[in-house]
């Protein structure tokens, strides 16, 4: 319509009848070539000015006068809207006459201007073809017959994970697996096609592009099923689910019954009709209280009680027809409106729960029978490896390592020195399955310089440093293997170390010192320390990570003052182990008993032994009187307070050596690792492991 309403007026308008030569002058006069002939308001042809000035010449040799329609072109072309006009026609009019949608004439189009509306509209019908095609959900592709991509549009950009960067491009570099140039070759289509492609599941329809009878290329048309697939799965889910659902109810060996919102029954399964005594036709839509109405059930049913007070009811039922007494809990389902929709009853039979109570209590009975013997067990493995126990506290701690034992994770042992970590820590080895695989290893991280830790821990190949054995040595972690390995001092160990030993546990190998093949490792990890070790992981000077490694487990021996049941049966246990030892037959006296109890033992265990001990070797009475073992208590308490006192003059460098090595003895004494022991003293590890040699001092 916008190139019709364009047609301009001619300036020259004949009507057929009117006489040639009048508008032939009129047509020289506005300088046209030719001009529409209309009759009325309609058109009828075509004057040309050249066929009019032939026709006047033969007129005047003829002595005619013709007139327009003489001359006139009848058989002509008109432009209406939607016409289709041969580009010949185009090249040889310059004009065309155009007529309304009613059949008048509009005026002239020029032949420029139809031809610049013609590739406007043929532009705006490319654009809206190539926004169809980008805007397809389906991804289509087309080459030419030489395989280079000439079209590929948004969503196929998508599914194969490419741009437009690919037109002019070979089909087989991009997607080879399309088979495009098979469908040149062979000129068929195939359709359905199904691939995997870039996590999408596609369905391809291809077919060759024909043109005059010739292949000119092929297409090929992707549509994701990935979403289809999915809901295929999940219906297919649902249908599992549904297979499980009834399964699980038909399962149960409680009665289940379902009803709907207005309490008539949709299910109920096996179960409920053997607890109750009556078929599926008492309950499938039928309404759950006409049970009631009609006297087969002596009470309301269970059901319109949890509708109507839209909560869970329990409640007993009697089945008159059967005189069956069942327990009945109807628990309402509630929708996203709030509003009861189902009401699921499960049905128990009473003289059942009867029998389940009881065979419950035989159960807690055998139980406890069974608790009590394991405990005597235990007790009795606990006295076979000479271990005294006595407090509650230390029976259940002793307890929790044996069923720690069943495990292989790691267990951090903390505790004050001399409590016992080290005899614990043998308890979950010997009563794991290690035992008999593997051995007990131990070592002291803080006994030891870190240079020679080190290859103690991980072994060392033959050649590895200057002094090492020209076969090579294992280290304590190989030697473990298949067994318990105790990491003693554990806080105590170097940055270095730290991460060396995180790397063990987590990829459970081991390197040598000069090794580069790894030794698969199968050993349990205890550590213990009398450190506050996350106190250390704050400070920076202990790992995160490795902390976590450790700390699976942790198990905390409390010190002796907190279990003075235990310090009767030690004191014992020790007095006859050193009478066997020495060969004497010493007692003690029983009212030196509470003043060991009173004593703190801030050395643990090790002290009480260390005092029972010295009492025995000194007393040369076969009684070990109480104000002996004051003494020792007061000697042992005063020890590190005593000033130095000078009582003859002796060589400065002799006592020097004394002064240092009473310092050496102290700081051992006092603190737990050698590594603490160096750090007070202000001396290196290694210096100080020297002067211990040459004193004689063992740690």
């Amino acid at each position: 319509m916008e190139l019709i309403n364009s047609a301009r007026p001619s300036p020259v308008q004949p009507d057929p009848e009117q006489p040639l030569a009048t508008i032939v002058e009129s047509m020289i006069a506005h300088e046209l070539s030719s001009v529409p002939v209309l009759q009325n308001t309609k058109i009828v042809g075509i004057l040309h000015l050249a066929a009019a000035q032939k026709w006047i010449q033969q007129a005047k040799n003829l002595q005619h006068r013709p007139l327009v329609k003489d001359a006139m072109q009848a058989n002509i072309i008109i432009y209406r809207e939607g016409t289709v006009l041969d580009a010949a026609l185009m090249e040889n009019n310059s004009w065309f006459p155009a007529e309304d949608a009613q059949g008048n004439f509009a005026g002239i189009i020029m032949t420029k201007a139809l031809v610049i509306y013609l590739n406007k509209k043929l532009d705006t019908q490319s654009q809206r073809n190539q926004a169809v095609l980008e805007n397809l959900p389906n991804g289509i592709l087309a080459i030419n017959v030489e395989g280079k991509i000439e079209i590929v549009n948004k969503a196929a950009c998508r599914l194969l994970d490419v741009d437009k960067g690919i037109i002019g491009k070979s089909i087989s570099e991009i997607v080879p697996e399309s088979n495009l140039l098979d469908i040149i070759e062979s000129g068929l289509t195939q359709y359905g096609h199904k691939i995997e492609l870039n996590g999408h599941t596609l369905i391809t329809n291809r077919s060759p592009i024909i043109c005059d009878n010739n292949i000119s290329g092929a297409i090929a048309v992707f549509q994701d099923i990935t979403d289809l697939e999915n809901i295929s799965h999940q219906l297919a889910s649902v249908k599992q689910l549904n297979l499980d659902l009834d399964a699980i109810i038909e399962s149960s060996y409680d009665g289940i019954a379902i009803s709907d919102h207005e309490g008539r029954g949709i299910r109920i399964n096996q179960a409920h009709a053997r607890l109750t005594g009556l078929d599926a036709s008492h309950f499938i839509g039928q309404h759950i209280d006409d049970l009631f109405e009609k006297g087969i059930f002596q009470y309301e049913s269970i059901t319109i009680k949890a509708l109507r007070e839209r909560r869970t009811i329990t409640s007993v039922q009697k089945i008159c027809t059967t005189g069956k007494q069942v327990l009945v809990t109807s628990n309402p389902i509630f929708d996203i409106e709030g509003n009861v929709s189902r009401v699921v009853s499960n049905v128990r039979d009473i003289s059942e729960l009867h029998k389940l109570n009881e065979e419950l209590r035989e159960s807690k009975l055998l139980a406890t029978r069974y608790e009590t013997e394991l405990s005597q067990l235990m007790l009795a493995r606990l006295k076979k490896d000479k271990i005294i126990v006595e407090s509650p506290g230390m029976m259940k701690l002793f307890n929790l390592a044996i069923r720690t034992a069943r495990t292989d994770s790691t267990v951090l042992l903390l505790g004050e020195s001399g409590v016992g970590k080290e005899v614990l820590s043998r308890v979950i080895h010997n009563t794991s399955n290690r035992a008999i695989s593997g051995s007990f290893i131990q070592i002291n991280c803080g006994a030891i310089p870190e240079n020679l830790l080190e290859s103690e821990l991980f072994g060392y190949e033959a050649g590895a440093f200057t002094g090492a054995n020209p076969h090579g040595k294992p280290g304590m972690f190989e030697l473990a293997n298949l067994g318990t390995l105790l990491l003693d001092e554990i806080g105590d160990l170097s940055a270095n170390l730290q991460v060396k030993l995180l790397r063990v546990l987590q990829e459970h190998e081991v390197y040598r010192l000069g090794g580069t093949k790894p030794i698969k490792l199968d050993v349990r990890i205890i550590s213990a320390t009398n450190r506050n070790i996350w106190e250390r992981v704050q400070e920076g000077a202990f790992r995160e990570d490795l902390f976590y490694r450790l700390n699976v487990l942790p198990i905390e021996i409390p010190p002796l003052r907190e279990r003075k049941e235990d310090i009767l049966p030690l004191i014992m246990h020790f007095i006859h182990l050193y009478n066997e030892k020495y060969g004497v037959e010493k007692r003690l006296d029983p009212k030196a008993i509470p003043i060991l109890e009173a004593y703190s033992w801030p050395g643990n265990v090790r002290e009480l032994q260390n005092v029972l001990e010295r009492l025995l070797v000194i007393t040369e009475e076969e009684l070990v009187q109480p104000l002996q073992v004051q003494i020792q208590l007061a000697k042992f308490k005063t020890k590190f307070n005593s000033p130095i006192t000078v009582n003859e003059i002796i060589p400065i460098q002799q006592a020097k050596e004394m002064l240092e090595k009473e310092l050496i003895i102290m700081a051992f004494d006092c603190y737990p690792s050698i590594r603490k022991a160096a750090e007070v003293l202000g001396l290196d590890h290694s210096n100080v492991m020297r002067k211990a040699i040459k004193y004689g001092i063992k740690k």
